[in-house]
């Protein structure tokens, strides 16, 4: 019997810089009109930055992603847009429907779906709930919390020869500012 499939690769992402509380900057959507939540400039940089460190990747540890999901522009609780908004680039580029099914709170059902899936799967989440969804790929609480100022990280868990995954990060150095470190795991 062989085994079911499972994504070789998942790569998490926290959407791109956001507007502070206390603008400017403010958000501004994709058609360029101002949004309080849409990424700020910075964050659409970030964005088109993403198409090459994914596409092409700037680190060879990562591979081009097959899946791409995010929650959905307009969920229950609320317009979260930036998550989704992050990858838009890199879906078009890779011609990929996003996979918006679940909202922010659904996670242990969209950890289901990926972990269902083929190929190499890219997330693109709230900062505060990627933890849960890391615990959930790995099966254990490991997971640090995303720090709040942080939007320059990709969390990556490769698959291994017994089926579980292993956990590094790797920082993007894509824009000014960028930080080399990593989040601390305990």
């Amino acid at each position: 019997m062989s085994n079911p499939a499972r994504p070789e690769q998942i790569a998490i992402i926290r959407h791109g810089e956001k507007p502070p509380p206390a603008p400017p900057p403010q958000g501004i959507d994709e058609k360029g009109m101002p949004h309080a939540h849409s990424l700020i400039v910075r964050g659409w940089q970030r964005a088109g930055a993403l198409v090459s460190f994914f596409c092409v990747p700037l680190n060879p540890t990562l591979r081009c992603p097959t899946r791409l999901y995010s929650p959905p522009r307009h969920g229950m609780d609320g317009d979260h847009g930036r998550p989704n908004e992050t990858i838009l680039a890199l879906a078009e580029k890779l011609n990929l429907a996003v996979d918006t099914t679940y909202v922010l709170d659904e996670e242990p059902a969209l950890v289901a779906r990926v972990l269902a899936a083929d190929g190499v799967v890219l997330i693109s989440w709230e900062h505060k709930r990627i933890p849960k969804i890391a615990n959930a790929i790995l099966g254990r609480d490991f997971a640090p919390q995303w720090p709040d100022d942080r939007f320059d990280l990709v969390w990556v868990f490769d698959l291994q020869p017994d089926g579980g995954y292993a956990f590094r990060q790797v920082p993007q150095l894509l824009l000014g500012g960028d930080r080399p470190d990593i989040v601390p795991t305990g």
